[in-house]
């Protein structure tokens, strides 16, 4: 099945690498889940390389925010329609999970080994400030969130950067740069990290979407194909080096996939598009599902496989649903009244 035919600006192959990074970090706390609860393992990550998904969500968010920010940029109120956007786009959601997490912690406190409920913790939870866990990790209650408290901060350059009318690029590559050279000078476990550098690749690559086009297919796909093996062996070398190491090949996926994009574009597969809509909630809600297809897989195999395999399918079905029933009609009635907010007063 291959997707309706879109704009040419439209970056539907992105959209699909949202699902395959998603779909990674499945599938890195599906090995993750198993090896740590099954007898005969030892006390090791086996595969860190499935969590550079998150690296591939970053170059992306650079990428989409610049594209998107060239569009609005000038417009009246910018910043703010901007923020505000985002915020709808992305703290609802959140919110809803979070809570659930609450609850689940609430209704079962044996199962809960990293989380607190302390008032102070919880509320730095819910706006995304860099709180630590019971294990002195900075981690929210709903632990994938750890991700989100850089988003936002990238947020809020952008934000400034449309205040000041000025290129985001010159806001962005001197802030994060910064952020990230604090990460060698304060304390280990700090919030400062060197990640947000890969933030700074997606603006460069979304500043330069019309001559990747011009890169020929065979080209563009090969150096894909190589920057995607080399993401899936080659070891982050701790938190300094992330950027080289898991950064540089995740930038060159997504600028292979936006070279590619016209050419592949009447081949991509409608599901795997659809799983790329629904990435965001399952990278949210897949910390509910692994926990649950390992208790009930785990009496009846003893397969690592089936365990990946099955997490990966239950995990993209669980969000596709939630997007679908809970995400989909949120928005909608967000920016519903987000747009009536908006419209002048009459008589």
């Amino acid at each position: 099945m291959s997707v309706v035919r879109p704009g040419r600006d439209e970056l539907l192959g992105v959209q699909c690498l949202r699902a395959v990074a998603a779909l990674l970090v499945v599938a890195y706390h599906a090995v993750e889940q198993w090896t740590t609860h099954t007898p005969g393992y030892a006390p090791i990550e086996y595969w860190p390389n499935g969590s550079a998904g998150v690296d591939i969500f970053f170059v992306i968010s650079g990428l989409v925010m610049t594209i998107s920010v060239q569009r609005s940029a000038g417009r009246r109120n910018a910043a703010w329609a901007f923020s505000k956007g985002r915020m709808i786009r992305i703290m609802p959601l959140y919110w809803v999970v979070t809570t659930l997490k609450i609850v689940s912690v609430l209704a079962l406190p044996a199962l809960a080994t990293r989380t607190t409920l302390d008032p102070f913790y919880v509320a730095g939870s819910y706006a995304l400030l860099p709180v630590r866990d019971a294990l002195g990790i900075i981690r929210p209650v709903l632990p994938v969130g750890w991700t989100l408290s850089y988003e936002m901060f990238f947020y809020i350059l952008i934000a400034a950067a449309l205040v000041f009318r000025v290129p985001i690029m010159r806001v962005c590559a001197p802030l994060l740069l910064a952020f990230a050279a604090l990460s060698f000078v304060l304390p280990a476990g700090s919030f400062a990290n060197t990640i947000v550098i890969e933030f700074i690749f997606g603006i460069v690559i979304g500043n330069a979407v019309p001559h990747l086009r011009n890169v020929r297919l065979t080209v563009a796909a090969a150096i894909g194909i190589i920057a995607f093996a080399l993401l899936m062996v080659v070891p982050v070398g701790g938190g300094f080096a992330r950027p080289l190491t898991w950064g540089v090949p995740a930038a060159f996926i997504v600028a292979a996939t936006v070279s590619t994009e016209l050419s592949l574009r009447p081949w991509l597969p409608q599901w795997l598009l659809a799983a790329g809509n629904a990435s965001y909630v399952t990278y949210l809600t897949h910390g509910f599902v692994i926990p649950a297809v390992y208790l009930l897989i785990r009496p009846i195999s003893a397969n690592l496989a089936a365990m990946i395999v099955i997490g990966l399918i239950v995990s993209a079905i669980a969000g596709h649903a939630t997007h679908r029933f809970i995400e989909q009609p949120l928005q909608l009635r967000l920016k519903t009244r987000r747009a009536a907010s908006t419209l002048p007063a009459v008589g």
